[in-house]
């Protein structure tokens, strides 16, 4: 018998999200965040130790990720106004990006 993600123990949760059941918005938002928080920590780091390439190339990553969520929003959103839904979550990705990647300089001394 199938429960509510939202209402369910969170052992029941988590394998909802490993099995894909989790609604797209809450999984898209999960992850973008998960990768968000790692450029964080491991841009401060190359940032710390002016380890510059590293620093760009994790920037590329997170450029890519980003192009690859919204690739997953366009070919699984099924409601209306499908590139408005898109146009946003990519503006919102896209500042989220900068703010982190401006966070992530700010050990430059």
């Amino acid at each position: 018998m199938l429960q509510d993600p939202e209402t369910a123990s969170p052992e029941f949760r988590d394998s909802h999200f490993i099995a894909g059941d989790l609604r797209l918005a809450v999984s898209y938002w999960l992850l973008y965040f998960c990768g968000a928080c790692i450029l964080f920590f491991a841009g401060s780091w190359a940032v710390d130790s002016d380890n510059w390439v590293t620093f760009i190339g994790l920037i590329t990553l997170q450029l890519a990720y980003t192009f690859l969520l919204v690739i997953g929003i366009r070919n699984r959103y099924r409601g209306p106004q499908k590139w408005k839904v898109i146009s946003r979550t990519s503006s919102v990705f896209m500042i989220i990006n900068i703010l982190v990647g401006i966070s992530t300089l700010g050990f430059v001394y």
